[in-house]
């Protein structure tokens, strides 16, 4: 019989057994019953000598209790939890009562999970206060479709206690205290809350709290449900005279100048406080169940795409004033109709910031994966943002049906199949896409509805039946003004011909008329020229219908304009300063393939106060450019530069996103620990949650370099003799470029050099001794190189001294001098011996040899140490 070992690691990665005899194999699953983040520390509800605690632990619900234990660790020091109570866990709860405890004390305890009392995970560490205060939850005293009147009443509350209520969607206890925090003007023995900013139609759960400072005691949970709201395309959207018409107001407001609710990317609610990416929404949502316009109008309306805001700020006349007392943006359209943009705000769990001094307004698209796109804007700034999923905004809708006209100069230029022929899609799922016969311009680029035909099948890259092999280049056609179609068609054998034709725009019904046919593949589609309709067209991309009988079938194309587009590196900006005001995220820049290569400047028009979110991403770089590497030159402070060690910002594909990212500063970053940065590149400082020496008033400058292919660096053993003899090149012990290493540093490939140079030239000493490096000192004037030994015929040089051992340069070069007559060693001196006159130099007798000189060194750092 086998003897069986169980590891206690098992237990934590659960075990999977299945016998016949015993001589069966054992399988271990490889899969985690529980991990650290399953154990969740919840609240406690207590009286003047008892407290009931409550936790989570997830991940045990098919386990028998024999299994596992749960309890409270708890005590009086929060660093010495030394008593225990055990608990019961029923549908992921643990509840523990505790008795005995002494009044009007505060006591700290955390959840904990055993298994098999091998494993343990404890939550975190929290408090209450043993009091014979109470907290009653009144009912709801009004609701309507955005709004509601909730309270509660105290007894015996102390002074300096806060009172207020919690709000959840989920009507699990511990969800909704831990909701968002609604705090109420005043301590009073009966108080009420109005809160704003609720979706229509949707139930609520709420209690009302008493928080004592070193804990909190609630109410009972009681809930509502908003009153529903029809919207109606025309009387609660505005025609701007854009592509689409926009809402009145925010979503969860009920006059435009209401601030209206704060949502988290994909939150149904306006009440998520979870900063867990896993509880929002990971990919595009617009029209889809968790587009929180989408789902409110009744699909009137859905979110905007952050292109819808840049067209309305382009657009329309923007003036900065006030409505109600409330700050933010009227907006003009060229038809002479306005909306009110307020200045809502932005929320992070229960925090609410920037508000009636920036606005921050959710779009439907991702970005990256735990980010998304917004739109901020302040009295000074409005751009593009990146914001985390957790992060809320206000919504306002657009129409779904839109407005957009025909331009046929939109047209002229080049045109290629999205066949993904370059290894990627531009615009479209793939090259064809069905739709019905009686589609057009209305039905697919403005969303009108097609009552005779309903089809729409995005065909993707693997329905090669109807006429092409995906990743082919078939060529491309061009459309230029004078009505000449010009088609380079590349057969699916590789033959290559050149045509030209003509084409007329119908503009008023959007059909192509063409004498040739147009670019398609080997489709057996038989239509392919004459009257032929367009069905959509933009900067980036069109659709021209080839019909087929009842269907017909648009072939997809992406314009030379956005493959450009598409090849160039976006410049995603993060500046966040100690107040939480800045800058989230927004492409700052784009910079063309072509032009990559060298220096560029960055710019922010804002203010930073105290940096504690710092970043520069470099979207694809990586991805596309595996060795490329992207520095800081320079940082200008309201025109000012600073002081920086950018030996301390971290570089590279930090995220393993095949971004690059330059670090500089960061509290959730790589240079941090336990939510502070550990060194600080703007000062002396250290373990510091914000940087108080970084500010800017009104406009921040970086100027950085990109460099795609670092370049080869050799350094070379000089020196030079008395009568000037030597090798101006001298030995090396090969070259070093320079990378991104495994600690998220900018570094030379090889650090330790060793060179010797063989000669019996130089016996009388030398007049120029030095490791040099051509075009080092040009690309990175800080590098710093440290001699770490010297033999002189076989022989150890002791006893020298390092100071004098200098980093100069010449020109572009970088010198690492141990003697230079005409160096910065001359003035400094020598760490070898006393110069002596000979002809018109000094030379050094000791740095003489016979038959050979052995020279080690190291390229210690690239960028300059700052001395603050």
């Amino acid at each position: 019989m086998k003897t069986k070992i169980f590891l206690c690691a098992s237990l934590m990665l659960g075990l999977s057994l299945a016998s016949c005899n015993d001589d069966d194999n054992y399988f271990i699953s490889t899969d985690p019953v529980i991990d650290q983040s399953s154990v969740t520390t919840g609240s406690s509800d207590v009286t003047a000598n008892s407290a009931t605690l409550h936790g989570t632990v997830e991940g045990l619900a098919d386990k028998s209790a024999a299994f596992y234990s749960v309890g409270f660790y708890y005590g009086e020091d929060q660093n010495s939890l030394t008593n225990r109570v055990d608990g019961v866990l029923d549908k992921n709860v643990v509840t523990a009562t505790v008795d005995g405890l002494e009044t009007g004390k505060t006591y700290y305890y955390q959840v904990f999970v055993s298994l098999k009392g091998q494993v343990s995970f404890q939550g975190e560490v929290k408090s209450f206060v043993t009091t014979s205060a109470t907290v009653v939850t009144d009912n709801v005293q009004t609701v309507d479709f955005a709004s509601a009147t909730m309270g509660g009443a105290v007894t015996e509350a102390p002074e300096g206690a806060t009172v207020g209520v919690v709000i959840s969607a989920d009507p699990d206890v511990e969800k909704v205290r831990a909701g968002l925090i609604v705090p109420a003007a005043e301590q009073a023995a009966a108080f009420s809350v109005e809160k704003s900013g609720f979706v229509p139609g949707t139930k609520y759960y709420y209690a009302a709290y008493l928080d004592l400072g070193a804990g909190v005691i609630y109410g009972d949970v009681k809930e509502f449900t908003t009153d529903a709201k029809t919207f109606d395309a025309d009387a609660d959207f505005v025609d701007l005279g854009l592509s689409v018409k926009w809402a009145k107001s925010n979503l969860g407001a009920k006059s435009e100048s209401d601030f209206g609710g704060l949502f988290g990317f994909g939150d149904l609610s306006g009440v998520n406080t979870s900063y867990l990416p896993e509880d929002y929404a990971s990919g595009d949502i617009y029209r889809t169940k968790q587009d929180l316009a989408w789902n409110v109008t009744g699909g009137v309306g859905t979110l905007p795409s952050y292109q819808d805001y840049e067209e309305l700020f382009a657009k329309c006349t923007a003036e900065w004033t006030e409505v109600e007392g409330v700050a933010g943006y009227r907006l003009t359209g060229p038809n002479g109709n306005s909306i009110f943009l307020p200045a809502a705000g932005t929320r992070t769990v229960s925090d609410i910031s920037s508000q009636g001094t920036a606005g921050y307004y959710a779009t439907g698209s991702v970005n990256n994966g735990d980010f998304y796109y917004a739109y901020q804007f302040s009295l000074s700034n409005r751009a593009r943002a990146s914001l985390p999923v957790y992060q809320a905004a206000a919504v306002r809708a657009i129409s779904t049906a839109r407005n957009i006209p025909f331009d046929k100069t939109k047209l002229y230029g080049k045109w290629y199949m999205e066949n993904g022929q370059d290894g990627k899609l531009h615009v479209f799922e793939g090259p064809f896409t069905q739709f019905g016969v009686t589609d057009n311009w209305n039905t697919i680029t403005n969303n009108h509805p097609n009552v005779e035909q309903q089809i729409g099948w995005e065909m993707g890259t693997n329905s090669g039946w109807i006429g092409y092999t995906y990743g082919k280049d078939y060529g491309y056609m061009e459309f230029l003004e004078d009505g000449t179609v010009s088609i380079h068609r590349i057969a699916e054998d590789g033959t290559v011909t050149d045509e030209t034709g003509h084409y007329t725009i119908d503009e008023k019904n959007v059909v192509l008329n063409i004498d040739i046919d147009i670019l398609c593949g080997n489709t057996w589609l038989a239509n392919k020229s004459g009257s032929l309709k367009i069905l959509a067209l933009d900067n980036d991309g069109l659709r021209i219908a080839i019909p087929d009988g009842d269907y017909g079938y648009a072939v997809n194309y992406y314009s030379e304009r956005k493959r450009e587009f598409d090849d160039a590196i976006p410049v995603n900006f993060q500046c966040v300063g100690g107040d939480w005001n800045g800058e989230w995220g927004a492409i700052c820049d784009r910079i063309d393939a072509e032009k990559l290569e060298g220096k560029h400047t960055v710019t922010y028009n804002g203010t930073v106060n105290g940096a504690m979110v710092f970043n520069i991403d470099f979207q694809n770089l990586v991805a596309k450019y595996p060795t490329a590497i992207v520095y800081i030159n320079d940082i200008r402070c309201d025109g000012k530069s600073i002081k920086f060690d950018a030996n301390r910002f971290f570089y590279g594909d930090i995220e393993d996103n095949g971004n690059y990212r330059i670090e500089l500063f960061n509290i959730w970053g790589k240079g941090q620990q336990g939510g502070k940065v550990v060194e600080s590149p703007f000062s002396a400082a250290t373990n510091l949650e914000s940087e108080p020496a970084f500010q800017v008033s009104s406009e921040l400058e970086i100027d950085y370099t990109i460099n795609l292919s670092p370049a080869y660096y050799t350094p070379g053993l000089i020196t030079i003799n008395p009568s000037w003899g030597g090798d101006w090149t001298g030995p090396n012990d090969g070259s070093f470029t320079v990378v991104v290493d495994e600690n998220s540093k900018i570094t030379a490939s090889k650090k330790d050099f060793v060179i010797t140079l063989n000669s019996t030239d130089h016996a009388d000493g030398s007049i120029m001794t030095f490791i040099n490096t051509e075009q080092l000192y040009k690309d990175f004037p800080g590098t710093h190189m440290t001699l770490t030994s010297l033999e002189l015929d076989g022989n150890a040089v002791t006893g020298w001294d390092s100071a004098k051992v200098l980093n100069s340069d010449d020109g572009d070069k970088h010198r690492l001098e141990l003697w230079n007559t005409y160096g910065i060693t001359a003035s400094s001196g020598c760490a070898f011996g006393t110069p002596v006159q000979s002809g018109g130099e000094m030379k050094i007798v000791e740095l003489g040899f016979s038959n050979s000189m052995s020279v080690g060194f190291s390229v210690d750092r690239l960028f300059p140490v700052v001395e603050w």
